[in-house]
């Protein structure tokens, strides 16, 4: 599931001795509903409530774009406004390793729930990264970050180089191809956005009036506030809560979806008939669902024993 595509991560792991500016923290609370609507989305269409176009509208493509982009911005500003005073070392570490276990942790539920696309390098880890990296930039002045900013975004989106294909290296970006990921923010060119935020730092200083107001704002600022555990959690409950439901109306999950439609094409274009081709591809799905055997077929895990039970499977659909 792209857990986005987005995350919010709160603010790059600095030291937070500066105030929390509210109107900061107020716009990542924004940023965390228009995350968490897109994850929405995502949900709906993998589980077949929902045919959104997520990969190929460009509005979908845009508003994925906007969401991240706000929120490495959001998280370069951040890092500058608290470091103002000086690095609290010790608060800094700490952050860090909150960050680095969290996107370990996304990478691992990734691989157990969708083998096929794990999130290898997500916001998570390019937020890790990206807040080392922008420690060695903090003193440079506005137009140099800005600058800088432009150049990994061209690179990133001009480059490819067959080197950084390796397995190793597909957290830099500059690759010939988009890997299967879930959730994938290479170095280039996502990092020019936290870039970009480092450079606002330089330019503006918020003052003590730029506070949220009314409940609505509060709330937002609350949530802005506790964006990394808000991220965390926010997806694994509105999956939930959406799997209940499409189990519950009988809606099939896009693999399912995805193997009905080749599954049926092969078959019709092998001589079968339409409405033959599609009770018996139902059949297979279901009775390969009912013995336990669904995942490991859709993902190519069949052990010898297994692939003998598929084909029965099969056999036995066929001749119904």
């Amino acid at each position: 599931m792209p857990i986005l595509l987005t995350s919010p991560a709160s603010a790059a792991p600095a030291t937070m001795t500066a105030r929390r500016v509210g109107v900061i923290d107020m716009a990542r609370g924004v940023a965390l509903l228009a995350m968490a609507l897109y994850h929405g989305s995502w949900d709906l269409t993998y589980l077949g409530l929902a045919n959104f176009d997520l990969f190929g509208d460009p509005l979908w493509l845009a508003a994925r774009t906007g969401i991240l982009g706000s929120f490495l911005i959001l998280s370069g500003l951040s890092l500058v406004l608290a470091a103002e005073d000086g690095i609290d070392r010790r608060r800094f570490l700490r952050r860090f390793a909150m960050l680095a276990l969290a996107a370990g942790g996304v990478s691992a539920v990734s691989v157990a729930m969708f083998p096929d696309s794990p999130i290898f390098f997500g916001v998570l880890h390019h937020m890790a990264v990206a807040s080392l990296l922008g420690l060695a930039l903090l003193r440079l002045p506005w137009p140099v970050l800005l600058l800088l900013g432009v150049a990994v975004i061209a690179l990133g989106e001009t480059v490819a180089l067959p080197l950084f294909d390796q397995p190793w290296l597909r957290w830099v970006g500059l690759m010939t191809f988009e890997p299967e990921s879930n959730d994938y923010v290479p170095l280039f060119p996502w990092f020019g956005g936290f870039l970009f935020g480092m450079a606002l730092g330089r330019l503006w200083r918020p003052g003590p009036t730029l506070a949220p107001g009314g409940m609505v704002g509060r709330w937002f600022a609350w949530a802005g506030r506790h964006s990394l555990a808000v991220y965390l959690l926010h997806q694994p409950v509105l999956f939930g809560l959406l799997s209940l439901l499409a189990m519950g109306i009988g809606a099939d999950p896009a693999d399912i979806r995805s193997f009905q439609t080749s599954c049926v094409a092969t078959c019709t274009s092998s001589g079968g008939e339409m409405e033959r081709c599609t009770a018996t591809c139902r059949c297979v799905s279901d009775d390969l669902n009912r013995a336990g055997l669904w995942s490991d077929f859709i993902h190519d895990r069949l052990t010898a024993d297994s692939s003998r039970k598929v084909d029965g499977v099969i056999q036995s659909c066929g001749n119904r």
